[in-house]
């Protein structure tokens, strides 16, 4: 239902409650006695009903219904006057919003303080993490992402740019019977309950470069489509898996899990930012690239 009364009747009718009668109530508006008498006739014949009770003296009192209105109209004013505030001393700068998000890892606690750093460098740039899924080229084709932070290799007709350098690592439990080793073979997994995120290994991970040259099975493999789940399998004892060391950094320094490097060499992984091959130079996602690396470098 359309409102019945405007702004003006309800400054009308705080102002006449506050002060007690039409003649000062008129001053605080800035507007005559006659237009604010007006207003305030205008206003009970929209509702139906009186707002104030007529008696002698020269002072109005509220009727209980018009006290209650007046006690949501205070705080209705006051919030619209707020918000008037915040928005003149809002900047007019044009605000551009990047959407990024994390391939392959649902790892975002990096998210807030890389946040406070664009805001400190790069106030006009306002950042949204969305969801990758499961084919980070096509969301960045389709617009829906305008920067992926993504391991090893993914398909596709995109611009990368390397951000860091990580390490794929054996994660147990704190109680596994490998957690005090340094290096691990291939061949300690035939005896173990393997747990990965996909169905079908890319190539350029632990099963492509690891697993599958030694010829090893695991004795029994489980897909949790979630790394972030893994972990708390891995933590509870449920199985062992082999991920990201610095999307597992959180987990691995809570003592949570322990990481095992994957040979005596080590597993390699290099995290890249992926973009549109129409982005230019001058492009907001650009920016927030380059603030990422520089917000990487300084964290290391």
């Amino acid at each position: 239902m359309p409102l019945r009364l405007d702004v003006r009747h309800y400054e009308t009718l705080a102002a006449v409650i506050e002060v007690g009668s039409i003649t000062t109530a008129a001053k605080r508006l800035m507007v005559t006695q006659s237009a604010l008498s007006h207003r305030l006739a205008e206003a009970e014949k929209r509702l139906g009903r009186p707002l104030f009770e007529r008696g002698g003296g020269r002072l109005l009192r509220p009727t209980p219904a018009g006290l209650s209105l007046y006690q949501t109209a205070v705080r209705v004013l006051g919030d619209l006057e707020r918000a008037e505030s915040d928005f003149l001393r809002s900047p007019s700068t044009p605000v551009d919003v990047v959407r990024l998000g994390v391939a392959s890892y649902d790892n975002y606690e990096w998210f807030p303080g890389f946040t406070r750093f664009v805001a400190e460098r790069a106030p006009e740039i306002v950042l949204e993490l969305a969801v990758v899924g499961s084919s980070p080229s096509t969301r960045l084709l389709e617009g829906a992402l305008d920067v992926v932070i993504a391991p090893a290799h993914v398909e596709g007709a995109l611009l990368s740019r390397s951000l860091f350098r990580d390490e794929l690592v054996l994660i147990v439990g704190p109680d596994h019977r490998l957690a005090g080793r340094v290096w691990v073979g291939p061949e300690v997994l035939a005896d173990e309950i393997y747990l990965t995120y996909s169905r079908d290994p890319a190539p350029g991970y632990e099963n492509d470069r690891f697993v599958r040259p030694a010829g090893v099975t695991p004795r029994t493999v489980i897909v949790i489509e979630q790394p972030g789940a893994i972990a708390q399998m891995v933590a509870s004892g449920l199985g062992v898996s082999i991920l990201s060391r610095w999307a597992m950094s959180s987990m691995i320094e809570a003592g949570r899990v322990h990481a095992v490097a994957c040979g005596r060499k080590g597993l390699r992984l290099e995290w890249s930012a992926l973009f549109r091959p129409s982005s230019t130079e001058d492009a907001p996602e650009q920016l927030v690239v380059d603030l990422l690396a520089e917000w990487l470098a300084a964290d290391a």
